[in-house]
């Protein structure tokens, strides 16, 4: 056999050896992803203890609070660490996520029916206040004795919050908010120049709204009912 046949068997046996492990290892690795949890492959940052949070954010995804029962955390999308900074000054907690984005961007309204894909979330045992600047805000599976929500040009959407006492909303600058099937004891809300709310079959005891004249307020199956009062 000629010298230069050797060497190609040679070089088609490593390859072929080399396409086989490197298969075993991709299955390895597939088996030790848990396809359950979108966040395993996002970078943790404590966070300081803090009842008072201001973000300042960018409307091209969103950000998630939920609850926690352990020390308060960040999880932050790949390659987006970088942007990622927190400060504390007594109680208040300044977290800022703002990544270089160019191009049209959506209004606060127009993100009304859907949520971007999350490039942070924030786990939180104990939250009073929440400010949002220029970002979208998802709220859900949440539960606490009163919340005070402030937007700033941005979208807020909610989804299973249950307040013992009040939520206070407060919607500014073109923001808009979606409160989904959540529960209240007490909901106000505050809905100044052109900014909008919406109500999803959202269950409240009492309901308190301060609506500008240029603002928009929809009202939609169990929330109905607040037409009459």
């Amino acid at each position: 056999m000629k010298t230069s046949h050797i060497l190609l068997a040679i070089i088609a046996v490593l390859t072929l050896t080399g396409m086989v492990a490197t298969d075993i290892l991709l299955k390895d690795q597939y088996r030790t992803i848990d396809w359950r949890n979108p966040y395993q492959q996002f970078e943790q940052k404590a966070l300081p203890a803090a009842r008072h949070w201001v973000i300042d954010a960018a409307p091209i995804y969103e950000i998630k609070v939920v609850r926690s029962t352990g020390q308060p955390k960040a999880l932050v999308a790949p390659d987006e660490g970088k942007f990622f900074r927190v400060r504390q000054e007594g109680d208040t907690a300044f977290v800022t996520l703002t990544p270089d984005y160019d191009g049209y961007l959506n209004r606060p309204r127009d993100d009304a029916n859907q949520e971007l894909g999350t490039h942070l979330l924030l786990q939180l045992p104990d939250v009073r206040t929440i400010r949002v600047n220029d970002g979208r805000l998802t709220l859900s599976d949440y539960t606490a004795d009163s919340l005070n929500v402030w937007l700033q040009n941005s979208r807020l959407r909610t989804n299973k919050l249950t307040i013992a006492n009040s939520l206070k909303l407060t919607a500014s600058q073109n923001s808009f908010a979606v409160l989904g099937r959540d529960h209240y004891k007490l909901l106000q809300v505050n809905v100044q120049d052109s900014s909008g709310l919406r109500l999803n079959n959202t269950q409240a005891l009492a309901f308190r709204p301060e609506v500008s004249s240029k603002a928009e307020v929809q009202l939609r199956e169990g929330a109905l009912r607040w037409l009459s009062k």
